[in-house]
Parts: C-alpha cells; sequence; structure tokens
C-alpha cells in the first residue's frame, strides 16, 4: 500500500464529533451511514476524496466518479529537465530525450477517462488528487504551474511511455481502489516531443 498523506487529528476527530458539518459525502458513497463505523484510517481517506468500499474518487470539478466506469487514463506531459541539456545536434536527432537522460517530468494534468459521461463529460481531472495525497509535487522556477515527478526507473513501459508517469494511476487508482496495478491499464502520455528507449 502506497502512503497517502495524513490528515491532522485533530481534523478527523472534529469529523467523529460533528460529521454532518464534515462535508464528507460517506452517507451517499460510504459503508455506513453512521460515522463511528468508519476507522480514523477511512475518515483520512474520505477527507482526500477516496472512497474505497464503494469505488468512488472525489475528482479535481467537486464531482463523484465511480472508478467501476473507467476505462482509460491520461497523463499531459508538457517539459522534462535533463542530465545533459540538449545540444542542437542532439536536439536534432531527437537523442536529448533518451530515457537515461531525463531528470524529471513536468507535467501538466492527470485525466481517467469514464466509458459514460459525468457531469457531462467523459474526461475528468485527477491532478489535485494526486496533490492532495502527496504524490505530485509543485514545480519551481521555469518550471511553475506544473508538476515534477522524478524519472527514477528511467525505463519506458511497454516501449512506449515512461514507467514513472504510470505509477500514480498504478499505485492510487489502481492499487488503492482494486489491489491490482494494472486494472485500468489504458494509458496515454500526451506530448509535443518523443521519448525514446536506451
Amino acid at each position: 500500500m502506497e502512503k497517502i498523506k495524513k490528515i491532522e487529528k485533530s481534523k478527523i476527530e472534529k469529523v467523529y464529533k460533528y460529521p454532518d458539518n464534515s462535508g464528507l459525502s460517506y452517507k451517499s458513497y460510504g459503508k455506513s451511514q453512521n460515522i463511528n463505523d468508519y476507522s480514523e484510517r477511512e475518515i483520512n481517506e474520505m477527507i482526500l476524496g477516496i472512497y474505497r468500499d464503494k469505488k468512488y474518487l472525489l475528482v479535481d470539478g467537486d464531482y463523484f466518479v465511480n472508478l467501476e466506469n473507467v476505462i482509460k487514463s491520461e497523463c499531459i506531459l508538457q517539459d522534462v529537465s535533463y542530465y545533459k541539456k540538449p545540444t542542437l545536434t542532439t536536439f536534432k536527432d531527437n537523442s536529448c530525450n533518451l530515457i537515461s537522460n531525463i531528470r524529471t517530468f513536468y507535467v501538466k494534468d492527470y485525466y481517467i477517462i469514464t466509458n459514460e459521461p459525468v457531469a457531462g463529460i467523459t474526461k475528468h481531472k485527477i491532478t489535485k488528487y494526486l496533490y492532495n495525497i502527496g504524490f505530485l509535487n509543485s514545480g519551481r522556477g521555469r518550471y511553475r504551474g506544473l508538476f515534477s515527478i522524478a524519472n527514477d526507473y528511467q525505463t519506458l513501459q511497454a516501449g512506449t511511455y515512461p514507467k514513472d508517469l504510470f505509477h500514480p494511476i498504478k499505485r492510487y487508482i489502481n492499487g488503492l481502489f482494486f489491489s491490482d496495478d494494472y486494472k485500468i491499464s489504458d494509458f496515454e502520455v500526451v506530448t509535443s516531443f518523443t521519448i525514446i528507449a536506451n
């Protein structure tokens, strides 16, 4: 199980004390109508928008999506930083974008895509969710407004996309809700450049 951000104990205690003012949707999407049936871990998860029992996630538009209906996920990759800065030659032949030369990925957004519209759309942003649980870090300087993901694996999964970019879907959607890292395996990285294998 991946670690998710821990909410302050005082906030969790307040939920137990004043459940009707908590803003949580446990009566609709949780396992019980009684707040005392939930552990502190479950309350912590619900505060972050995670309702594991019924497989519902609070997405960035402040509405719920049933993850059973998700057929695909997507990542918008905006930029990268390098170990060796590109030269005119390496830029021209794209060898600067070898997976082993990339230090950090800078993503704009993550999405999950449903087979039927929810709140009138099929593409649902989950960037804020991934940031709030502590997975995504804010980019700095020229990468301000983007989120950074380190290139730890330095490999392309299935020879098509960087393994690190699939990691949040693998662990914080598939693993967390389904205990199956590849439950939603259709994943696309949308970007203006091509990352190549070593």
